[in-house]
């Protein structure tokens, strides 16, 4: 009979436990705001403005970013999820790294811009639109 009430007791402490851990995990994943947000969702809604921008709904463009700018910081973990995320969300156009296309996208923050704006500005005209994407269309010469 005694050892059939350590068992229950046992077997709460343990079920106890296991629901004290899954909140805490609730908890913090809740503070990194991964609960209600949805990353992809918001990387569409981001890249959206620049997508109507385009002049055609297939084809091929450029992509850079800060790891492109010699000199800009950036997050190598971050950056090839970003560029996943954007071949993504601009689909069923395709991005390839570089600007070597007519149209072009840039998603930089405001130092990796500065530093390519001094570099390759000349070459095209440029779209700002929000959240650090700018619009490539190369200048003929």
């Amino acid at each position: 009979m005694r050892i059939l009430w350590l068992q229950r007791v046992f077997l709460g402490l343990i079920a106890a436990a296991s629901v004290y851990a899954s909140i805490q995990n609730l908890i913090s994943t809740r503070e990194l705001g991964s609960i209600s947000e949805d990353p992809v969702a918001q990387w569409e809604v981001r890249f959206g403005p620049l997508k109507e921008q385009l002049p055609f709904v297939r084809g091929v463009v450029g992509y850079i970013s800060d790891s492109d700018v010699p000199g800009a910081a950036f997050d190598p973990a971050n950056d090839e999820g970003e560029y996943i995320l954007t071949q993504y969300a601009l689909a069923p156009i395709i991005i390839v790294r570089g600007t070597d296309q007519e149209w072009n996208v840039a998603n930089l923050g405001i130092e990796a811009f500065a530093r390519w704006s001094a570099k390759d500005r000349f070459e095209f005209d440029v779209l700002p639109l929000k959240g650090g994407l700018y619009l490539l269309h190369r200048i003929e010469s």
